[in-house]
Parts: structure tokens; C-alpha cells; sequence
């Protein structure tokens, strides 16, 4: 990968100071009574413009991997990210899935939606069949962290578990499978979360544009909620990767920002913190496998760490547990939905026993 554009140490103290003030006394007071996120800006702006630099938009490697003992040293301890082209092809996961497959045998699961382009809105709760009927009928459905395994454990068979944990860390404190149901031309805004990803795409294909966690001085994002972190917004607008307007974000243009389109089969390593927006340009299905390893992701990021613990609505290890069940309900939580919904589904199971 291409040597990132440097933003100063000294810079990046200041702002994680910010960081920290907005945590416990709010954005507006940070700004009145403290410091003056604008300051930093104009400071970042002027160190790229005396270097006469800019970001771009480049492809995220692909390797044909052999063995694990290639990619942990060279990618996953390095924080790097790179895309396993192929090396899922032969799982069950990336030759059988399909909708109809999953249709077939869980379409009767009851699951609750999240509204991610617009997160403080409702939820709704359906079936997993109604989503792929209204994937198939060109209505837009997008249904994130699917909690497959959860489920139905023995969709472990489908994947190759063994390889997959010996990824993981030693220190990992929990994991969770995420399957990512979408239809032709949704997507998802951008972001960065908590916990690494090893991405495989088991069914059509799936864009990601993705950027390091050293440009969150540049985004400047809000407090987190629990495990994720969204960009703001500008005029009621937040960036697109996928369509850079650099006249609304000016400050963007000296972000590299890598890019890939996973096929069945590809797996994508998505570091933690690292933000990123998907498209998809076909009716596509993609799992997340996902892991908590405190001490790593503390040496990457040292400030988003010790605030994601901090966090209160829920708490850490409440959200956690949430994030193992389905992260669905930890994002009901953080938008104060989630009493609301765990009462809705005892009265109906009073009513239907």
C-alpha cells in the first residue's frame, strides 16, 4: 500500500484532547469554553498545502494467500488492509448461499431492522423471508448483522472456523458471525467500528471504499455509540466515498482513500477503527466475522479505545454481550428503543402461548 500522508503528531495530541472534552462536556461547550476544532482544521490544511500534497482513490491489495503464517505478520499485526482474493471459494458459505437459500430454510425467522441511513429513526421487526421478497421485488432492503450462528449454530460448518480463529488474538474477549443481506443499490454510509473484520463475501459482489483511522482528525466524528462511530454530517450532508464532493468537504481531498469490489469467494481484512462505506451493486450476501481483542486494538488506537469504554448507553461489557447476540438490539439500546422492543416481543409471546 501507498505510504499514508502524514498529519503531525503534535496535531493529533491536540485533537485527541477534543475527543475526550466532547465525550463528557459535549461538542458546543468544547468548542465555546475549550478548544477550537476550526484551529485544527486550518492547522492540517496548511501542513498539506506546505508539503503540496493531496490524497487519492487506490486499489486495497489482493494477495492469493497460502498460508496464515503470510498474512498475520505482514497485514493483520501491521494493521494493514488487503483482500484473501479467492480463498473462500471452496466454503460451503461462498458455493451454496444464495437468497432463495436462506429463504428456504430460515425465512420464517423473526428479526428486527434497523433504519442505518437514518440511525435515529424506529425499527421495524419482520421476517427474514419478507426482506428477501422485498430484495427480489426491487425494494431496497438492506438487513445488517444477521446473527446467523446465533441462530443456527450449525452454519458453522459452512465456514472454516479453524482458520478463522487463528486470526484472532490471544487477548480476544468475544466474536460474533454478521451476515449482510442487501439488494441492488443499497448501501451503507460512512463509519469505522470497533472490532477487526475478516469480511467474506458469499454471494455477489460488494464495493467498500475504506480509510484509515489516522484521518479521524479530519472527519471529526461524534461521541461513539458503543462500537461504532458515524461521520457527521455538512448542511445536512456527510461525505460519500464512492462521490467525493470536495467542494462541501474541502478538507477530504487530502484523504487516501482505498477501494475494492469483493466477488464471491474474496475475503476483505478490515482493520479496527478503519472507516468505510459499502455499496451494492448487485443483490449480494457478505458475514462478518468479528472479534474483541482489547490489547490490539488499544495499541492501534490508544484515544477511541479508552473512550469506547467509557461508553454508557449501554455500558461496555452490556454492550458486548448485545454485540454477541445481535448488534441489532445494542443499536436499539443506543437509540432507547430497545425496552420498547423486548416488551413488544413478551406481550406477543403471551399472546401467542
Amino acid at each position: 500500500m501507498k505510504n499514508m500522508i502524514n498529519i503531525p503528531a503534535s496535531i493529533q495530541r491536540k485533537y485527541a484532547r477534543i475527543q475526550f472534552s466532547d465525550r463528557f462536556l459535549g461538542r458546543n461547550r468544547t468548542d465555546k469554553y475549550l478548544f477550537s476544532r476550526k484551529k485544527i482544521h486550518e492547522s492540517i490544511i496548511e501542513h498539506f498545502e506546505n508539503q503540496n500534497v493531496e490524497g487519492g482513490i487506490y486499489p486495497i491489495p489482493e494477495i492469493e494467500l497460502s498460508s496464515i503464517d503470510d498474512f498475520k505478520p505482514k497485514y493483520l499485526n501491521t494493521y494493514k488492509p488487503v483482500v484473501l482474493k479467492g480463498f473462500a471459494k471452496k466454503w460451503d458459505s461462498c458455493k451454496n448461499w444464495s437468497l432463495e437459500f436462506f429463504k428456504d430454510l430460515h425465512g420464517d425467522d423473526e428479526i428486527v431492522m434497523k433504519d442505518y441511513m437514518n440511525f435515529k429513526n424506529g425499527y421495524q421487526t419482520t421476517t427474514l423471508g419478507e426482506v428477501i421478497d422485498g430484495i427480489r421485488d426491487g425494494m431496497g432492503k438492506y438487513y445488517r448483522f444477521y446473527p446467523l450462528l446465533t441462530r443456527h449454530p450449525e452454519h458453522i460448518a459452512d465456514f472454516d472456523y479453524k482458520w478463522l480463529r487463528e486470526c484472532r488474538q490471544k487477548d480476544t474477549i468475544g466474536e460474533a458471525f454478521q451476515v449482510f443481506i442487501g439488494g441492488a443499490g443499497t448501501g451503507t454510509p460512512l463509519h469505522s467500528s470497533f472490532s477487526p473484520n475478516l469480511f467474506v463475501q458469499a454471494y455477489g459482489k460488494k464495493k467498500w471504499r475504506i480509510f484509515s483511522d489516522h484521518y479521524s482528525t479530519i472527519v471529526d466524528p461524534a461521541p461513539a455509540r458503543n462500537f461504532h462511530r458515524d461521520a457527521p454530517t455538512v448542511n445536512g450532508k456527510q461525505f460519500d466515498p464512492f462521490n467525493p464532493d470536495y467542494d462541501t468537504f474541502p478538507i477530504y481531498k487530502y484523504i487516501d482513500i482505498y477501494e475494492t469490489e469483493l466477488e464471491a469467494g474474496d475475503i476483505l481484512w478490515n482493520p479496527p477503527y478503519y472507516w468505510h462505506a459499502v455499496q451494492n451493486p448487485v443483490d449480494c450476501i457478505g458475514v462478518g466475522y468479528r472479534w474483541v481483542p482489547l490489547w490490539y486494538c488499544l495499541k492501534y488506537s490508544p484515544t477511541y479505545f479508552l473512550l469506547d469504554l467509557m461508553t454508557e448507553k449501554p455500558n461496555f461489557l452490556k454492550s458486548l454481550n448485545l454485540f454477541k447476540q445481535d448488534i441489532n438490539l445494542l443499536h436499539l439500546a443506543e437509540t432507547n428503543h430497545l425496552k420498547k422492543y423486548l416488551k413488544d416481543q413478551k406481550d406477543k409471546s403471551k399472546i401467542e402461548s
